[in-house]
């Protein structure tokens, strides 16, 4: 989902120069949708197989969204994203079957998600291992935005395929998708705002996550944008309402920026946090190029120059927090290997 994101951005970056500049721009972006495509083929075998030799496909779902909220939303996310740029690679079929695979994961994953997330809730009253604990809260954190985040993924997928394909029933499900987004991003927000108050956040609580929340208005800014430039192929959603939410929605997008940045150094400075990788931080990295996108393709919509030149030129801040992260995670595996290599190799006591 990330690594997709930012290769979409590299591809539009190269839109900004010739010669040397656009070639290493395309180069980059290439490279990074094939890394996007291999690792999402991996994680979807990986997942699915580990799924039905556990204890069931819903079970399972149920037992990830009680530890990590709304993450099986990450795979409907990434379909979507690859889905659009698959379309900007020039391969109309992939972005339908991922765009279709989108939608179906979504109806799936998505109820289930729902379901299971209120079942835990109500369990956790029933039968809290702390009378003082608050749980049913617990469960509430950055991670429920990628409801928002799938939701709007299918927007940006359909959107992109009506303005290719001029087909109005794509046009039809960006318009419903990008509604039913921009409510539950409302709702989330408001639950996830509601737990930050109630419980706060203690050092072990992951902050990166809560990046997720300027990633989800950034996908429903970019979905919006992508509903505006269909025209009149829907008539669900008038321009100037999808248009004034999208303004808004960046804006406040753009302002939570420095409050998240204070919020990771602020975490990171409290005594017994982890500091050093893990997996969460890719949340980062999928908010920081989707703002780019989403501005880019604002500025485009709206006809504004700056806005559309910086989130353009934001593509490759984009790359270097994908880079930083990246790199991060290859020294993280090589030291792991070091250690099973040394366990292996230590003589039996």
């Amino acid at each position: 989902m990330a690594t997709g994101i930012v290769s979409t951005a590299m591809h539009n970056a190269a839109s900004l120069g010739s010669g040397t500049y656009a070639t290493l721009a395309n180069l980059i972006s290439a490279i990074l949708f094939a890394f996007a495509v291999v690792g999402y083929v991996a994680l979807t075998v990986f997942t699915i197989a580990g799924w039905f030799t556990g204890s069931g496909v819903v079970n399972e779902v149920r037992r990830e969204i009680a530890t990590d909220g709304f993450t099986v939303l990450a795979f409907t996310a990434a379909s979507g994203v690859l889905a659009a740029r698959s379309l900007a690679a020039g391969s109309t079929w992939a972005a339908v079957t991922f765009a279709v695979v989108a939608l179906v994961s979504w109806v799936i994953l998505g109820y289930t998600a729902v379901i299971a997330a209120f079942f835990s809730a109500a369990q956790s009253r029933e039968h809290p291992p702390a009378p003082t604990t608050p749980l049913p809260w617990t469960h509430v954190n950055g991670t429920w935005f990628l409801m928002v985040v799938g939701t709007q993924s299918i927007a940006v997928a359909f959107g992109a395929l009506a303005a290719k394909e001029r087909v109005d029933w794509y046009a039809v499900v960006a318009a419903l998708w990008w509604g039913t987004g921009v409510l539950i991003l409302v709702v989330m927000a408001v639950l996830v705002a509601a737990r930050l108050i109630i419980i706060g956040l203690s050092a072990d609580d992951e902050v990166a996550p809560y990046w997720v929340f300027m990633g989800a208005g950034a996908i429903s800014v970019l979905a919006g944008a992508e509903v505006l430039g269909v025209g009149a192929m829907q008539r669900l959603v008038s321009h100037d309402v999808v248009g004034t939410l999208c303004l808004l929605g960046w804006i406040f997008g753009t302002w939570l920026i420095p409050l998240l940045v204070a919020l990771m150094i602020w975490h990171a400075r409290r005594p017994g946090t982890n500091s050093g990788f893990r997996t969460a931080l890719w949340s980062i990295v999928f908010p920081i190029g989707m703002w780019g996108v989403a501005s880019r393709q604002l500025g485009i919509a709206w006809q504004v120059s700056w806005i559309k030149t910086m989130g353009t030129w934001e593509a490759w801040v984009a790359l270097l927090i994908w880079v930083i992260v990246f790199v991060g995670m290859a020294r993280w595996w090589w030291r792991w290997l070091g250690a099973r290599r040394s366990e292996t190799s230590s003589p039996a006591r």
